[in-house]
């Protein structure tokens, strides 16, 4: 549904060049719920604004649908917009206009009859579960509500993508949660491609399929949700998952020399890193039976990426040398990602 290739966008400004965007290619499949993550600065918002030409790139090709819509005319991109919806952090919604007329707003230049209008917003307002706020006003509407009417006129015009620019970083975590339940909705009731341009990790791991890291206008990580952040390859994937996790707490222990980190001689700190594969085997009992070592867990983290669990363990395993070589061994044999913190 969507790629990008070699886009590349640079702004200028007094302090010099500005490289928001540097050589991305990315392929969002149809009907895919796609995260783009990244720290503030990566470059995530200027590459979905890339996406629907909002910025345009300096170089690169964005094709939406089979066409390469930087090449083109007003008016043909104009069509291909009205079928890319976006969202925004702060709901863009027109203070003087009710729920129904800021809905309208998008259909304007539909092409219905009255009638035709007035059936459509009605059923995206239900969509939406906001039929009893359809002669309210944005000011009289919570966030939750203000980002559902925004979704509502994104969809106005059978979009076949929605692009979510920080759509849930004005919300509280239980509000943020209600319209990530919508937005995966939408996706399954409607086969729309979605794009979610987020710096909050919670929100990748609970509704995307696919994730891309940014880091300084460059995608720096690709693939699977549960991939990418179960077996993080760069630096910047790894401090996410600390930031948004507490595990990662376990390494300023270490370094503050806190008792629960200490080790008496012969013990060894392991993190253990596992996915569903093996979530409900009980391989620490089995390994503390089998290769005679105790095995002690001081801090562990588990999350859910799209269903699939993701489980991060510390365990400082006592014992013989031999034995806990032996234990780690088989521990790796079974896949779990196993490495040594102290």
């Amino acid at each position: 549904m969507i790629e990008l290739k070699n886009v590349t966008k640079t702004f200028n400004s007094a302090a010099g060049n500005v490289h928001a965007v540097q050589n991305v290619s990315l392929k969002i499949e149809d009907g895919e719920i796609f995260g783009i993550i990244g720290f503030s600065g990566a470059g995530k918002s200027t590459l979905v604004r890339c996406i629907n030409l909002l910025e345009r790139p300096d170089s690169g090709e964005v094709i939406i649908d089979g066409s390469d819509i930087v090449k083109l005319p007003e008016k043909e991109l104009r069509t291909v917009r009205r079928k890319m919806g976006m969202i925004f952090q702060h709901f863009n919604l027109m203070p003087s206009r009710t729920v129904y007329n800021n809905v309208g707003f998008a259909l304007r230049k539909s092409g219905l009859s009255k009638e035709e209008k007035d059936k459509k917003i009605r059923s995206l307002l239900e969509l939406v579960d906001l039929s009893d706020k359809i002669d309210s006003y944005p000011s009289q509407l919570s966030g939750g509500q203000k980002q559902r009417v925004a979704i509502a006129r994104a969809l106005a015009n059978d979009p076949k993508i929605l692009l979510c620019d920080e759509a849930t970083s004005a919300l509280d975590p239980q509000t943020t949660r209600s319209i990530l339940r919508l937005l995966e909705s939408v996706n399954k009731k409607l086969g729309i491609t979605i794009v979610i341009i987020t710096h909050q990790m919670e929100v990748v791991k609970d509704i995307c399929d696919r994730v891309a890291v940014m880091e300084t206008g460059s995608v720096v990580e690709e693939g699977r949700t549960a991939d990418v952040f179960s077996h993080p390859k760069m630096p910047v994937t790894k401090s996410f998952i600390e930031t948004a996790g507490n595990i990662g707490k376990i390494y300023e222990l270490i370094k503050e020399d806190n008792p629960l980190t200490r080790l008496n001689p012969g013990e060894r700190m392991y993190m253990l890193t596992y996915t569903s594969v093996n979530t409900k085997d009980a391989i620490i009992s089995y390994v503390s039976r089998t290769y005679n070592v105790n095995a002690s867990i001081i801090f562990g983290n588990v999350e859910v990426l799209k269903d699939i669990p993701l489980g991060k363990l510390v365990v400082v395993f006592s014992g013989e040398k031999d034995n806990i070589d032996a234990a780690v061994q088989y521990i790796r044999s079974v896949g779990i990602d196993t490495e040594e913190i102290k």
